[in-house]
């Protein structure tokens, strides 16, 4: 029996990085702003800040700042002086949607876009073509800000997530209808779809031989080029994708680019070796990785689920929404029921306490 862990962004937050979605787009979105205050003009393809009267110029009272800069924008776009043009239609989407958005949402916003926009029935090919180029526009600028994130926050590894580490990963106590007795794992294989080294901070008082896979690429590219776009190809919609000669539509389908490296390749040779049991740690489930979660949960191998939920307090956590993501991963809701591990079977995820001592 193997043990399968998927690592998502929850576990970086965790830790106190900004890599949300939100930290990102409104890191951009400010960094735009001052620009537009310091030359009075801004225009990079996707938003365009300008002055309608060369004698005004647009200074903040209190300063151009990440938790102000949404109020600041919409001052913009209401007064006269000033002329906000979204040039494109997807940053749109996010602006009006931003504080409701993750990042399984944002590549589920950016899908959303590609359908609209293929029904267009004069200049579909051209807009498909731009809203790739939008994401590959925010994708590069998500590299930037993630490196700049991390460069400057030292990670200091959480006593309290090392013991859940090197316990429950490591122990016998994962259980599954399907099993007489909880067995220990003969195998670790992280699957970790964030694009830093936080996890690495944790692996070294691990007994049990154990693999690292950076299924989505790292911000160094040593394992892989970052991946960003959709990843749901059960969707009814993407099926007749298939239907439209125009490749453009596939630019950003993961499945596509996961074939650019031997991630993907390695993930489906482990979970066709042998049994295995998956443990969620700050992972969404969310729709945008559909197809690979589809294929991990309803493996005949794959034989429980266990979620390390975020316990906001002893009343309030997320186990019951994780649930709901996962369900919709499975086409077999009786599978489902079987192979998910229930709440009082299952632990909270450790909060790091910021402050500690690194381990």
């Amino acid at each position: 029996m193997n043990r399968l862990i998927l690592i998502g962004n929850g576990f970086d937050l965790a830790h106190g990085l900004e890599t949300s979605f939100k930290d990102f787009i409104l890191s951009y979105l400010c960094d735009c702003v001052k620009s537009f205050e310091n030359s009075a003009s801004y225009n990079d393809g996707l938003i365009e800040f300008k002055v309608k009267f060369s004698s005004i110029l647009f200074r903040s009272s209190h300063g151009v700042k990440v938790e102000s800069v949404l109020s600041i924008i919409d001052f913009l776009i209401k007064a006269e002086e000033y002329n906000v043009v979204f040039k494109s239609s997807f940053l749109e989407r996010i602006y009006h949607k931003i504080n409701d958005l993750s990042w399984v949402d944002l590549e589920l916003e950016f899908f959303e876009t590609l359908i609209e926009n293929r029904n267009d029935k004069y200049n579909w090919q051209d807009s498909v073509k731009s809203i790739n180029n939008d994401l590959d526009f925010l994708k590069v600028k998500l590299i930037e800000y993630l490196k700049k994130a991390c460069k400057g926050n030292s990670i200091q590894p959480s006593f309290e997530l090392a013991q859940c580490f090197t316990s429950n990963i490591q122990a016998n106590e994962v259980r599954a209808v399907s099993l007489k007795q909880d067995i220990l794992p003969e195998n670790l294989y992280f699957l970790n779809f964030n694009y830093t080294d936080t996890l690495s901070h944790y692996l070294r008082p691990l007994s049990i031989p154990f693999k690292v896979n950076y299924i989505h690429g790292d911000l160094n590219e040593e394992y892989a080029k970052p991946i960003f776009g959709f990843g749901d190809e059960l969707d009814k919609d993407y099926l007749e994708f298939e239907d439209h000669k125009n490749n453009e539509l596939f630019k950003h389908i993961k499945s596509f680019q996961y074939l650019l490296s031997t991630n993907y390749f390695d993930l489906t040779r482990f979970i066709e070796s042998e049994d295995f049991q998956v443990h969620i740690y700050g992972h969404s489930c969310g729709l945008s990785d559909r197809t690979m979660l589809n294929q991990i949960f309803e493996h005949d191998n794959c034989k429980s689920i266990k979620i390390y939920f975020h316990e906001i307090d002893s009343n309030i956590n997320d186990f019951v929404e994780k649930t709901y993501d996962i369900a919709r991963h499975f086409k077999d809701k009786v599978m489902f029921r079987k192979k998910l591990v229930p709440l009082p079977l299952s632990k909270p995820m450790p909060q790091p306490k910021l402050s500690h001592n690194p381990i």
